[in-house]
């Protein structure tokens, strides 16, 4: 997909990659990489949502074009990630992820819905899916992240 100029307008750039965390550790791992990624986000006005699930990240990245660009460029040299590939880059209207300069989720057995779905083909691979697909999953964890933030909270 095409890349655009202007640094205002809104980009978004959705990548899978084979995560390299400590067996065992994830969580913990997953939390540390929340925690730098927010405020980093927040100064680059930059919005997202990583999942983790099986032996992979996949992430939507929003904002503006060189900020997300840049930010992608940091992962591909993370050693935390390998195999890197972008399913779909490019302008658009809206964000699907406001609410977090960077949110995360793991996929667990209790995500019962999603599960049956990633894994009706076999095994997860995101790199298999289209960029419509990808921006499809990363919604539906987004719903169930606002759900159980609600129910934290209310």
């Amino acid at each position: 997909m095409s890349m655009i100029s202007s640094s205002r307008s809104l980009h978004r750039l959705i990548y899978c990659s084979r995560h390299l965390l400590r067996p065992g550790d994830e969580d913990e791992q997953l939390g540390e990489i929340i925690r730098a990624s927010v405020q980093n986000n927040r100064d680059a006005s930059l919005t997202g949502l990583l999942l983790l699930h099986g032996d992979y990240f996949v992430q939507a990245l929003e904002g503006p074009v060189e900020a997300v660009l840049t930010i992608y460029g940091r992962i591909g040299d993370d050693r935390r990630h390998e195999e890197t590939k972008v399913l779909a880059a490019g302008p658009d209207n809206t964000r699907e992820f406001s609410n977090w300069n960077m949110c995360a989720r793991r996929i667990t057995p209790a995500d019962t819905a999603i599960l049956e779905i990633l894994e009706r083909r076999g095994p997860f691979d995101p790199t298999r899916l289209s960029g419509r697909a990808a921006l499809s999953l990363l919604t539906a964890v987004r719903g169930i992240q606002a759900r159980t933030h609600l129910e934290a909270t209310g």
